[in-house]
């Protein structure tokens, strides 16, 4: 009943600010790097952060949440509060980077993980963040992918806390999903990275745990990581904003947000099929095969909206 609950608040909080956002103008302007022809408001992870946060709160109050996760779990407030303000203000990318730098040491602090890990996580805290904040260019597809990350790794660890996100994002994605009445905005993307991350970490006990969100978490990284190095060759500022993922040339090749954002749902549901199915074994059987989906993926991308050069 908790989840039930859970999502419905998030539905009402996501309409409430919703209008908040029109009444205020907190919309988002197109300009020639979106995805979207028409102003849209933002800032509808505000729900998001809202709802998990009780969730978490009685998951923590009946004894199903560590401690040290629930701590570390706090840290994401600076995060998501950045991300409001960023929202309204425009912050520049350097203060919006102090703030994940501190939340992500806040967090290493209280996930206690063995010293020669806090490198690795720390890295791997700032990279999510700004990871699902990349990813957020179309409509219903941080919200999918939050979704089945959530579902996920609920079935491979039985972790209450994880199906509190997924119930959180459940009330955003209707008005999320194309064509979105809101965005969920920086509050919303950085927050769910930043989430995501500590989960990876918390679960980091076991190489094959890391592998396991590794896979569960593949169709981002992938993308983000790509994008980047193709950015980082054609030597552009890489703060800028732009629409160069796979995922937004895929929209601009003439595929609509719902179509791409199916997509992701299928290769996400193999991805699981296949964890659950060589848990026991050896999933490392599966990076071969997703190395071949993703290299398909990018030369038929590649085929269809050439990478611009800068």
């Amino acid at each position: 009943m908790i989840y039930l609950f859970l999502a419905l608040l998030s539905a009402l909080l996501t309409y409430l600010v919703r209008l908040y956002a029109l009444k205020r103008s907190i919309l988002d302007i197109p300009n020639h790097r979106s995805s979207h022809e028409t102003p849209t408001p933002r800032g509808g992870g505000v729900a998001i952060v809202v709802t998990f946060f009780i969730g978490l709160w009685f998951m923590y109050e009946r004894g199903s949440v560590e401690a040290k996760l629930f701590y570390a779990i706090l840290a994401s407030l600076p995060v998501a509060l950045t991300g409001a303000l960023d929202d309204m203000l425009d912050l520049t990318a350097f203060k919006r980077f102090l703030v994940q730098v501190f939340s992500a040491v806040i967090a290493l602090y209280f996930l206690e993980l063995p010293w020669y890990l806090n490198i690795l996580g720390f890295f791997i805290l700032v990279w999510f963040t700004n990871l699902f904040n990349f990813l957020d260019g179309i409509d219903g597809y941080v919200s999918i992918e939050a979704l089945f990350i959530s579902i996920s790794a609920y079935i491979l660890f039985q972790n209450p806390l994880y199906l509190v996100l997924g119930a959180s994002v459940v009330g955003f994605l209707p008005y999320n999903w194309q064509k979105a009445s809101i965005f969920m905005g920086d509050v919303g993307s950085t927050f769910i990275g930043f989430i995501v991350a500590v989960f990876i970490l918390y679960d980091a006990t076991t190489l094959q745990n890391v592998l396991v969100w590794a896979l569960l978490t593949s169709p981002f990284w992938f993308d983000a990581t790509y994008t980047l190095l193709r950015r980082l060759m054609n030597r552009e500022n890489i703060t800028q904003a732009h629409r160069k993922h796979l995922f937004q040339r895929a929209v601009r090749s003439g595929f609509s947000h719902k179509y791409v954002a199916l997509v992701l749902s299928v290769i996400n549901l193999f991805i699981i099929l296949s964890i659950i199915l060589l848990h026991e074994t050896n999933i490392v059987l599966l990076l071969p095969v997703l190395v071949i989906i993703f290299t398909g993926v990018v030369y038929f991308i590649e085929k269809r909206v050439p990478f611009e050069k800068a």
